[in-house]
């Protein structure tokens, strides 16, 4: 279970007997090896291979503290988001009704997140209608979606193995909560506000629902990011702004308990740092249309602020419709209502909860 991936990791740094720090080694080089070799489909849209590894091993070789042009830090975050989306692959939606391995555990979801679900499309669409027997499904592929977006995020491979664990973890509903809400704010946009998006063609339709355990869940997953998207509207928000905005509610750990010092300390930088880039970002966006407004100096930084203020009061709604969400999906873990008691399940929501809560 979760605690024992930490345990783990605490007994391998107090033995330090030769023969077993060599076993270890052999271990360790073994499993490196099979990462390296673990080959997959490239997007073929923008041709970038973005390693399933944990954390982005092997990624960008800058240092996390050395702040990067806001320009190129998009383009690099809109080529993930592109590609765990699968915006090039024409395998379709899921199953209506896929489980999963009850054996499916946290190292396969960290090092091979396609072995726990297909890399089908994300793009929202009413294809499913969430239901006992749908949610394994619908659960399955956003986890999956997170964890490959984890691997692109260059800036994790600097965290101790046990930040990291607790980090990945612990974030999860929250940041795959937020892309719940930028899919159904772009949906709004076309109009339709009546249904609840979850991704890969699972949706909730009120009008449909039969089951009064998965209606409530999604009714009230559905008032929350209601409210979330009231101030996304108000500004207007981008996908660029929404890639940096999705590092920002990663990297903001004011809440998360268990982290050492030093952890809490390295996210606090890469979260202002995001803060930093995405404020880089919104001022020259700010400028571009400063000409053709007739805006002054002053009314440009007023204009960024106040668009700043609404972005960044953003991940505060997030983080309540993170925890209804993690502590709904708990209780069907426990209950193992739609199959949901399987390993990985029980590590991300009801073993870590030790961890968020003490």
């Amino acid at each position: 279970m979760f605690d024992e991936f930490v345990s783990a990791m605490k007994e391998q740094k107090k033995d330090k007997k030769p023969e077993t720090k060599s076993k270890l080694k052999q271990i360790t080089d073994g499993k490196m090896t099979s990462f390296a070799n673990h080959s997959f489909k490239v997007s073929q849209g923008n041709s970038y291979r973005f390693p399933s590894n944990q954390f982005g091993y092997s990624l960008s070789t800058f240092s996390p503290f050395f702040l990067q042009n806001c320009c190129d830090v998009i383009r690099r975050f809109l080529r993930l988001e592109a590609y765990c989306d699968a915006v090039d692959d024409l395998s379709g939606p899921l199953p209506k009704s896929m489980s999963g391995s009850a054996e499916l555990d946290l190292f396969q979801a960290l090092f091979f997140p396609r072995s726990i679900a297909p890399r089908t499309p994300m793009k929202p669409a009413a294809a499913t209608q969430m239901a006992e027997q749908t949610l394994s499904a619908m659960w399955f592929r956003l986890v999956a979606h997170y964890f490959e977006w984890l691997a692109g995020i260059s800036e994790l491979q600097y965290l101790g193995d046990e930040d990291k664990l607790r980090l990945a973890v612990c974030q999860l509903c929250k940041v795959v909560c937020f892309s719940v809400v930028y899919a159904n704010y772009n949906r709004a946009l076309d109009g339709d506000e009546e249904l609840l998006h979850f991704g890969s063609g699972f949706y909730w339709d009120p009008a449909r629902g039969n089951d009064p355990l998965m209606d409530d869940y999604c009714q009230e997953m559905k008032r929350i990011i209601n409210h979330i998207i009231e101030p996304v509207k108000k500004v207007g928000m981008s996908k660029e702004e929404f890639v940096l905005v999705k590092l920002i509610v990663l990297f903001d750990c004011t809440n998360l308990m268990g982290l050492s010092p030093a952890g809490l300390e390295f996210t606090r930088s890469m979260c202002n740092k995001y803060r930093v880039t995405l404020m880089e970002y919104v001022g020259m966006k700010m400028e571009e249309m400063a000409d053709s407004k007739g805006w002054s100096e002053g009314e440009v930084k007023n204009r960024t602020m106040e668009r700043m203020r609404n972005l960044l009061d953003l991940p505060i709604g997030v983080e309540k419709l993170g925890k209804l969400d993690d502590d709904s999906l708990a209780a069907m873990v426990e209950s193992n209502y739609g199959g949901m008691r399987g390993t990985l399940q029980q590590q991300i929501h009801t073993e870590s909860r030790k961890v968020r809560h003490h």
